[in-house]
């Protein structure tokens, strides 16, 4: 990319993070064999993410009200994240930074809708 915008620091709210990573991890659906291991993945997900990305690191419990578990979940989760492998880690905030960075491009935005 040839923009300034191109390596521009990401300011995002924890909501704006949490929306964005909530649309793009798909849901389990209720049928599903293990639709209690991938609803409480994704929110681990959520979780995770919500706490690595957001401009101002969120504490425990906007980390729970933003993602609508209970604060020891909020901790359980993020425990969790941390164990999973960097790499892993790594590929998901690249995703969710991504997809807002070309959010914040109106150009892009109207594409993605």
């Amino acid at each position: 990319m040839t923009s300034s915008h191109a390596h521009a620091p990401t300011n995002h709210s924890l909501r704006r993070v949490v929306e964005c990573a909530d649309a793009m991890i798909p849901d389990a659906h209720d049928g599903h064999h293990q639709y209690g291991v991938l609803k409480r993945q994704k929110e681990m997900l959520l979780v995770g993410i919500g706490y690595e990305m957001p401009v101002i690191r969120p504490s425990y419990p906007e980390l729970s009200a933003a993602i609508g578990c209970c604060h020891t979940t909020a901790m359980n989760h993020l425990d969790e994240w941390r164990r999973m492998n960097w790499q892993d880690r790594y590929g998901w905030l690249r995703l969710v930074d991504g997809r807002l960075k070309d959010e914040a491009h109106s150009v892009d935005a109207a594409v993605l809708r």
